[in-house]
């Protein structure tokens, strides 16, 4: 059975698809078992249209609906009409790529965002029947790619008074361990002090971080980065109350998440599809 998990789940937002995939339900074998939609893994292509298949038909998406641009960790948006419906959906897009964030202005139309850890952020406006969502691991963060989506959404005509956000599963604190480089990188950023701490789950013990690799990284930390997406959001003027994030981690839950830095990169890719229904 797919595992599509709404992002708004006490929102009245009638019509909005915002929809995350767990691993389950899927065609794929180990290790991307089972619901892998993401082509840039060794999974068999075949694989992945069929699990693609399979979770728009669970969220009631038409998959000649759907875009999927390529993702690079950059702060690029695609602003999406009916003019590209269907690019990427079933192979991967030629013309789109390094495109990390995704704005549709019109409904019927709808997005696919992956990932494997890294948060996928969704702000959507019931106002203007408007969405936008975003992937932003640690690099996509720093480089603005949520200030870039708000801006391209803000230029559209949407206003910042109506959105409501929602941030998807992805490592959490507790498995996240980073060096210095990345905390430098963070540093400037809003809620960067409650994101970081010592040691996994807040305990005040410093040492050496192990990186994916398993070799001592010293001078790290543990980093939530939810936490700043939160904190960027809200700074950005969207109530506190209206910023939904799920508390999930993609590196805990094994039997249920896909999670690069855990399974050393050997694993699928989850997804959330956006976009309001025509």
């Amino acid at each position: 059975m797919i595992d599509a998990i709404s992002l708004f789940p006490t929102a009245p937002l009638d019509g909005l698809v915002a929809h995350f995939s767990a691993r389950t339900g899927g065609v794929s074998r180990p290790p991307f078992d089972s619901l892998n939609l993401g082509f840039s893994t060794n999974d068999d292509p075949q694989h992945v249209r069929e699990n693609r298949r399979r979770f728009c038909a669970a969220v009631g998406v038409p998959i000649d609906r759907l875009v999927v641009p390529g993702q690079s960790h950059g702060n690029e948006v695609l602003t999406v009409d009916a003019s590209v419906a269907g690019e990427g959906a079933l192979d991967p897009s030629r013309r789109l790529r390094g495109l990390d964030a995704v704005v549709l202005l019109e409904p019927n139309v709808y997005a696919l965002a992956l990932s494997a850890d890294c948060p996928l952020i969704v702000v959507a406006d019931p106002v203007r029947r408007c969405v936008g969502v975003a992937h932003s691991g640690w690099r996509g963060t720093v480089a603005g790619v949520i200030g870039e989506l708000l801006g391209t959404l803000r230029t559209a005509g949407s206003d910042p008074a109506d959105w409501v956000a929602a941030l998807s599963p992805g490592i959490s604190g507790c498995c996240y361990p980073v060096g210095p480089e990345v905390l430098e990188a963070l540093a400037p950023l809003p809620g960067f002090d409650a994101a970081v701490t010592d040691a996994p789950g807040g305990r005040s013990q410093r040492g050496d971080v192990p990186n994916p690799s398993g070799t001592p990284t010293a001078g790290g930390a543990w980093l939530d980065l939810r936490r700043i997406h939160r904190a960027v959001l809200v700074d950005a003027g969207i109530a506190p109350s209206r910023v939904y994030s799920h508390s999930s981690c993609t590196s805990c839950e094994r039997e249920r998440f896909f999670s690069h830095r855990r399974d050393r990169g050997a694993t699928g890719r989850s997804g959330v599809i956006v976009g309001w229904l025509g």
